[in-house]
């Protein structure tokens, strides 16, 4: 097994996968799948026809990122799709961060400081001079219940005239006001030798539960066809004999390509 190596498979039918889990979870020591724990990062899509009066494409990536400043780290979904669609992909945020909450997964929408809850759209925007739509937008829901998380308590990077409008934005879409970064109320824990506490309700990794989570989520908004593709981290085909899975799908790879992409700015 190389430490480095990456196992991809890309755009697999979503119903097949599932039933391949499904044989996993009947018998993990068999290994129809590699362990849910080696799963880096996956890509749930509707391939929706590009229609200039359509929603068109949209993809679900299921990503785990860490701040470089508290060290915490954060789960998430974001849902991305074109920026003439910023209307439905706001729809389905919202309706993710409800499925995810009546499910028992806390969820909370991230408001991007300048575009508001879809980045690279004019729909709803925090900063007034955002006119036009982007090429490409995206909505992020945080697996997480608490407002201060690093990648959602962004206030201090909003110019004083335009955090009104922030507050009133995350109040709108999370239903609890914005806060102050939680870490900074233990960083005396910090310098004392402690640690800082992971956010509430974040689970350890990605995993194959939220993955059967959000393709639950798909059934229920009849969102198809659909297709997964996955990346794990550290395994190799042979490593697993038994898999279920298409090989002609497969990539294997070694060094660094373990994300579907390196950094949101390819997204809008």
């Amino acid at each position: 097994m190389g430490q480095n190596s990456v196992l991809r498979y890309d755009d697999l039918p979503l119903d097949d996968f599932l039933v391949s889990l499904m044989q996993h979870e009947k018998d993990v020591r068999v290994g129809y799948l590699p362990a849910s724990a080696d799963l880096k990062e996956a890509r749930l899509s509707v391939k929706r026809p590009a229609l200039p009066d359509g929603p068109g494409p949209l993809n679900f990536f299921l990503l785990q990122e860490t701040d470089a400043l508290s060290q915490i780290t954060e789960n998430l979904v974001i849902l991305s799709g074109s920026g003439k669609a910023s209307r439905d992909l706001r729809d389905e945020a919202l309706a993710l961060r409800d499925f995810l909450r009546t499910s028992g997964q806390p969820a909370l929408l991230r408001i991007d400081p300048r575009y508001g809850l879809v980045c690279g759209s004019a729909l709803e925007p925090v900063d007034p001079s955002i006119r036009w739509d982007r090429p490409g937008a995206y909505a992020a829901v945080y697996l997480v219940s608490d407002p201060g998380s690093p990648s959602l308590a962004v206030m201090e990077y909003i110019p004083q005239e335009l955090r009104r409008r922030f507050s009133e934005l995350f109040l709108k879409y999370n239903q609890v006001p914005p806060s102050t970064p939680s870490f900074l109320a233990s960083a005396w824990k910090k310098l004392r030798g402690g640690s800082l506490a992971q956010p509430a309700g974040a689970p350890a990794q990605i995993g194959y539960r939220l993955v059967k989570l959000v393709a639950r989520f798909l059934k229920t908004r009849n969102l198809a066809p659909a297709f997964i593709s996955v990346i794990y981290k550290g395994i190799e085909p042979a490593d697993c004999p038994s898999l279920l899975l298409d090989p002609r799908c497969a990539m294997t790879v070694s060094g660094h390509y373990d994300r579907f992409f390196a950094s949101l700015s390819e997204l809008a």
